[in-house]
């Protein structure tokens, strides 16, 4: 579905109300006998979890009521109490108390679970420190574009039930993530009692730090859901609809310190003088320090998106033995936005005055030498070669996006249970479309000089002033500027897929250590392509024209810009560029439409997969304490074919590669029931990460150098393999005795083959290109260990009675072999690059009188984004922060509720440094969002 489809339904009905939590009977550990096997086996299919142990031996089965988020929480923690594997889970009504959106959000609340964070959504789910993640829904592969991962933010929390983030792996289990898994439970009409309707108005306003003239707008967005299940001739049946929209218009600052680049030799008076490329690393005048000077800049990135989402699902209890559902989930993202660039190249200047350099100190020695950086200086304006061409080189950019993605699921499946027997068949198919077109136009300020500061008392850098012979605010007097070039680039992404699997148990009776043989297969075939197209054009006319003279003023945008970097500043106008591209291709002597297809970006992938698994479960005791667990191997046969175009130098060759790979993936696990409520949870197992089909293309994409900006490339490798890894968990968990658990679990991860890019320098046609190209690393370690504990203090008097915790802390240690270079075979041992060693999440809860109220905190520490980062060779660390959310809720009646929200509480920001803080990197300003919400629920 398009989002053009839902916005009508959903203003039909009015946007109405709420996610909904639903009631669920809570068990205690009971007897081990074949019935409550069934049931909890029976339970756990429903939930989308594959394997789930017979409740531990001691006593009896106790049932107890509960609603609301206590109930939630307590399904949550049944499901990780009865799991053969290492699993945390988050529910329905547990994720309503949160002001999440997407589901992506939602998952950041499970323990060892961090999330990356762009242009104000979550975009990526790492598990203990790793973002290779396998996503299934319902069980079943799920992928957006030409990925293999979902893209989280595309899936509203109105249709899902629940997330279970699986740690360690059974054979019966979706393989493709070292890290762990993410299955994704959608809601089915069985889940709710007769006729349901929820749903939920609401509007959002964000606030930007880092650019004071950032305006505030309203995101309205709303859900519906209808859900109805009835008695027929021929069975039970239930039907289920429901659909969600939302609307953002979004800003998300960046401000950048670039690595180091040029060396100056600086003299104690504060004058400076470049070092050219062919001369040598030394100061030139006795009683100089060298300094290195970085470029200075920030993007202004702004947008418009809207998000919608259909979910429908069939439920058919034919027989008591038999029942078929069908599910249905589309998903639409519709966005324009605005990439607005300013830079200025002050490293280019041959003179710099008022320098201040850095104190000598450790952060000083570098790869060629002892240089420290340069921490201020001005560089007054000089020009060089033609008219226009100025050093520093003082410009804008706008980068007009339009783009839009659609995503189709649809899967039958059939479930089938007589005697000892269980069957559990699913065929589904997937289509997902990503689609975007882009224009870019630089502008220059020619004789622009500047006071610029690399490292301020806040530790990052910035301008003072911007200034010409004729304007003293030259970045908001829209006559200063003068046109340079124009790119042009397009891509349209589509993945699709056919996967068919069947899995079976077979329970046996009796007291054999053997309970049920398990066992299954599945069948994939996947189909990926990528075409598109890009062209660069500059002026040939010796004298530049302004933009509002060459397009009128509606050409120029006055974009807040950023505090920093001396406030607003003009720039082409996104809507132009957008809306009226063939008048910009015009003028540039280009054709109008898109430039047409570029070979060297074409690519075409099949990947068929067939896999069998099979396992066996088993139980035993040892005096007093009861054991089950699972062993099984899961055999998986990969056969691809890749077709494209290789570009090695100047050399195009096309290329036809068919290859083939065998996986067999051997686990087992064990549950330890050392009392009713002291349990253990043991496994080891391989699991296997698949590189992205875009990390196999062999095709070279160039971005030809700019007067700003170095040309750069990127490029596949077909030859990638995929990463391994032999995962150890084991877990000492207590149940208390009402509700809530304490944890402590220990894993370590042998890693081979652990993807990085490489950076190389090449020359094609005679131009300079970076170009980066994936290799797979040597051998890693990561190890850690958790501590999680929640609970409800239902023994307090009175409200206080409503109050209730969650905690949960993680600590990683890792390292890796890197490749010393690009297909060498020497390796040196690096940190992991994305794990943070310490994280943790918390929250305190309430629940009383109508009252539900969340307040939560999740840091995630400080890690190494990339390994010798050019030109020193140094690693480039992210800081730790801390993301404070809160949601507060009153029911104003049984049905209808009023709920207030905030997202970032605390302000906190990405932030960014090279080897040492006093070399910063970016600023990018994550909003703070404020949301009002009706919701109800019948």
């Amino acid at each position: 579905m398009t989002i053009l489809k839902v916005r009508p339904v959903c203003a039909a009905v009015m946007l109405l109300c709420a996610h909904i939590g639903f009631s669920a009977a809570q068990t205690t550990q009971g007897a081990a006998d074949p019935a409550a096997e069934a049931r909890a086996e029976e339970a756990a299919r429903a939930a989308g979890q594959q394997g789930v142990k017979a409740p531990a031996p001691a006593g009896t089965v106790a049932t107890v009521q509960v609603t609301g988020i206590r109930s939630s929480i307590r399904s949550a923690e049944q499901i990780k109490r009865d799991a053969e594997q290492v699993v945390d889970s988050i529910n329905a009504d547990d994720i309503g108390k949160f002001p999440d959106r997407a589901a992506g959000d939602a998952l950041q609340r499970i323990a060892g679970v961090q999330v990356g964070r762009d242009r104000g959504e979550t975009n990526t789910v790492i598990i203990r420190g790793l973002p290779d993640v396998a996503t299934t829904i319902d069980g079943n592969e799920l992928f957006t574009g030409t990925g293999r991962r979902l893209s989280y933010q595309d899936l509203p929390v109105q249709s899902i039930a629940g997330l279970d983030v699986y740690k360690s792996a059974t054979a019966n289990q979706f393989e493709g993530g070292i890290a762990g898994a993410v299955n994704i439970r959608l809601r089915a009409p069985f889940d709710f009692k007769g006729y349901t309707v929820t749903g939920f108005v609401e509007n959002r306003r964000s606030q930007v730090e880092g650019s004071e003239g950032s305006k505030k707008n309203n995101n309205p967005g709303g859900g519906l859901l209808l859900s109805k299940r009835w008695a027929t001739g021929v069975g039970e049946m239930g039907v289920l609809v429901d659909i969600a929209y939302n609307k953002d218009s979004w800003t998300f600052p960046v401000q950048w310190v670039d690595r180091p680049d040029r060396i100056f030799s600086v003299s104690p008076d504060g004058t400076a003088t470049r070092l050219n490329d062919d001369q040598p690393i030394a100061p030139l005048r006795a009683g100089d320090r060298l300094g290195e000077l970085p470029n200075i800049g920030g993007i202004y990135n702004a947008g418009d998106r809207e998000r919608g989402s259909m979910h429908a699902a069939f439920q058919w209890k034919i027989s008591p033995s038999l029942e078929f559902s069908t599910q249905y989930l589309g998903t639409g993202y519709r966005g324009e936005s605005e990439v607005d660039y300013i830079l200025n190249i002050a490293t280019w200047t041959p003179r710099l005055t008022n320098v201040v350099l850095a104190p000598q100190g450790d952060y000083c020695n570098t790869s060629q030498g002892v240089i420290c950086p340069i921490q201020s200086a001005n560089a007054a304006a000089a020009q060089f070669g033609g008219p226009y061409d100025w050093d520093p080189y003082t410009a804008t950019s706008t980068w007009g996006v339009k783009e839009r993605t659609d995503t189709h699921f649809l899967n039958f499946g059939l479930k089938y249970r007589e005697g000892p027997l269980s069957l559990d068949t699913n065929l589904a198919f997937t289509r997902s479309d990503f689609i975007n077109d882009t224009v870019i136009v630089d502008q220059q300020i020619p004789g622009a000089s500047s006071s610029v500061y690399t490292y301020g008392r806040d530790g990052h850098g910035g301008y003072n002033t911007i200034t010409t012979p004729t304007s003293g605010a030259a970045l908001r007097d829209p006559s200063q500027f003068v046109l340079r070039g124009m790119v042009q680039n397009w891509g349209e992404s589509r993945g699709e897929q056919a996967q068919f699997r069947t899995d079976a148990v077979y329970r046996l009776g009796g007291d054999s250590f053997i309970t049920a043989l398990t066992g299954g297969i599945r069948l994939s075939s996947r189909e990926v392509s990528f075409h598109g197209g890009e062209r660069a054009n500059d002026l040939r006319t010796s004298v530049r024209p302004t933009p509002i003279g060459a397009f009128g003023p509606s050409f120029q945008n006055l974009v807040p810009g950023l505090d920093r970097l001396a406030g607003p500043w003009y720039t082409p106008s996104r809507e132009f560029l957008i809306h009226q591209a063939d008048t910009v291709r015009a003028f540039y002597g280009q054709p109008l439409g898109r430039v047409p297809d570029d070979p060297m970006r074409l690519f075409e992938q099949e990947e068929r997969t067939a896999t069998l698994h099979l396992g066996a479960r088993w139980k035993a005791a040892l005096g007093s304490i009861g054991m089950t667990g699972n062993i099984g191997g899961r055999l998986v046969k990969v056969d691809r074919k890749l077709e494209g175009n290789q570009r090695i130098g100047d050399t195009v060759t096309a290329i036809s590669e068919d290859s083939d790979e065998t996986n067999f993936l051997p686990n087992v696990s064990a549950v330890v029931n050392w009392t009713d409520r002291l349990q253990s949870h043991l496994s080891v197992g391989k699991t296997i990460t698949r590189p992205e089909f875009s990390q196999l293309n062999p095709a070279l994409s160039l971005i030809p150098p700019t007067v700003n900006a170095p040309g750069t490339g990127s490029s596949g490798n077909p030859e990638l393999a995929p990463t391994e890894s032999i995962n150890s968990d084991a877990t000492l968990e207590y149940y208390f005795k009402d509700n809530g658990f304490a944890q402590i679990a220990l894993f370590h991860r042998d890693i081979d083959g652990y993807l990085q890019n490489f950076e190389q320098n090449e020359t094609i046609n005679g131009v300079n290109y970076r170009v980066n190209r994936p290799q797979n690393s040597g051998k890693g370690k990561l190890r850690g260990a958790e501590f999680g504990i929640q609970k409800f203090f239902d023994f307090l008097p009175g409200a206080w009675s409503g109050l209730g915790a969650q905690f949960n802390y993680t600590w990683i240690d890792g390292e890796n072999q890197t490749r010393t270079s690009l297909n060498s075979g020497a390796f040196t041992t690096t940190e992991m690059v994305g794990v943070a060693r310490q994280s943790f999440n918390f929250a305190l809860l309430y629940e009383h009188s109508g009252w539900t109220g969340r307040l939560a905190a999740t840091r995630r520490g400080k890690y190494v984004e990339q390994i010798a980062e050019p030109r020193f060779g140094q690693d480039r660390y992210v800081k730790e922060s801390t993301y404070v959310d809160l949601s507060i809720g009153y029911a104003l009646s049984k049905n209808l509720s009023l709920h207030l929200d905030a997202v970032n509480l605390t302000k906190e920001h990405y932030e960014s440094y090279l080897g040492d803080p006093i070399r910063p990197r970016d600023i990018r300003y994550n909003p703070t969002t404020y949301g009002l919400s009706l919701r109800y629920q019948m």
